[in-house]
């Protein structure tokens, strides 16, 4: 269950004993009590409290308004049994908070090295030099960082051998760091071959050499997101046919991203994805290339396509679409069409369903 910390600091040793029995889970978070703003939680009971053992059942942490938290962060990082961490801080303040969320980052550095979840989600950019400690996480299967400037800091994560699930934003929703991540950076996660899922944000200007992790022969990458990875080589293709392992690929960018077209010579590497069950494809194609989709006719486990066009699609349009993938795609059920505006409906055409949907930047969107 959740336990809130404000309550646990003023319950009498009897009643914190019987509330923290056997309590995997540990949840902070300012929103569930009202008087959050009022109370606050003490970092001496806490650390009271795991001295005497009550918090050693623990091994789920989760914090929200982390900047609030930072002591008693520093004291949890001491928990023994500690594998589930989630931060989050959602602050416009950047100069106010970043340095708290520095010092918190330094605080998960001394946590166990058996963390097995870390899930990292900031409004601020914390710079890349802020993750050494991930060097030392050789048991760490899902690592998710939002809210990090990655032109640094991607080396140390080529230890982290036991991952599983990577998802790593260059900045946060809004807005990305001055500098660029070097693509080759990337090739440090070259011995990550127990990788399934792959979601790489803001790293613009990919080729094969940035993708060439994910496409070795030992790799088995099963889901790959690259959402406002903005002029992304068509090259990039290439690499995507030798990820064979693929049932979702995910390109996903909006309207205000600067977008490289995907011509037919390049679509068809993706023939190779036999086992590919869904596709986006966003802004990589004009309304006029369409048609193209028709190369891809060797998707035959395809079940859902979702793709957005800078202009709407008329009824015509709409028309030769449906017909494409249906005589393309045998296995196809979903069709999602993406735009920044119009109603949201949904129709059927054939064993086909049809649904507009729309998204901007920074939206989270159902693909599968």
């Amino acid at each position: 269950g959740n336990g809130n910390g404000h309550g646990a600091c003023r319950m009498p040793n009897d009643r914190v004993r019987k509330w923290l029995a056997d309590r995997r889970r540990l949840v902070i978070d300012n929103d569930v009590d009202n008087t959050a703003t009022n109370t606050k939680i003490c970092p001496t009971r806490v650390a009271n409290l795991i001295h005497d053992g009550y918090l050693n059942s623990v091994s789920e942490l989760v914090i929200f308004d982390c900047h609030d938290h930072r002591n008693i962060i520093a004291e949890l990082a001491q928990l023994p049994n500690l594998d589930s961490l989630r931060l989050a801080d959602h602050e416009d303040s950047e100069e106010e908070r970043l340095e708290e969320l520095e010092s918190i980052m330094a605080c998960v550095g001394r946590m166990p090295t058996s963390l097995k979840f870390l899930d990292v989600e900031f409004d601020c950019t914390v710079h890349g030099s802020r993750l050494s400690f991930l060097e030392r996480l050789h048991e760490l299967t899902h690592l998710r960082l939002r809210g990090f400037d990655l032109s640094d800091g991607i080396n140390y994560m080529r230890g982290c051998r036991s991952l599983t699930s990577l998802h790593l934003c260059h900045g946060n929703f809004y807005s990305s760091p001055s500098n660029d991540v070097n693509e080759k950076d990337l090739l440090n996660l070259m011995g990550l071959t127990k990788l399934r899922h792959v979601h790489l944000e803001g790293f613009d200007a990919l080729s094969k050499i940035g993708l060439a992790p994910f496409c070795t022969s030992s790799s088995c990458v099963e889901r790959l997101v690259l959402k406002h990875c903005q002029e992304m080589s068509e090259e990039c293709l290439q690499s995507l046919g030798r990820m064979v392992h693929l049932e979702s690929l995910h390109i996903v960018h909006s309207a205000y991203d600067d977008t490289v077209l995907f011509g037919m010579k390049s679509l068809r590497h993706l023939n190779a994805l036999s086992s590919l069950k869904s596709l986006s494809l966003f802004y990589v194609l004009g309304n006029e290339d369409l048609s193209n989709l028709r190369v891809l006719r060797d998707l035959d486990s395809l079940e859902t396509l979702n793709i957005a066009v800078e202009d709407e699609i008329d009824s015509e349009g709409l028309d030769l679409l449906c017909n494409s993938v249906l005589l393309g795609f045998a296995s196809l059920r979903k069709l999602r069409i993406f735009s920044e505006d119009g109603p949201r409906q949904t129709h059927h055409k054939g064993k086909l369903e049809v649904e507009y949907s729309t998204f901007n930047f920074g939206d989270l969107v159902d693909l599968e």
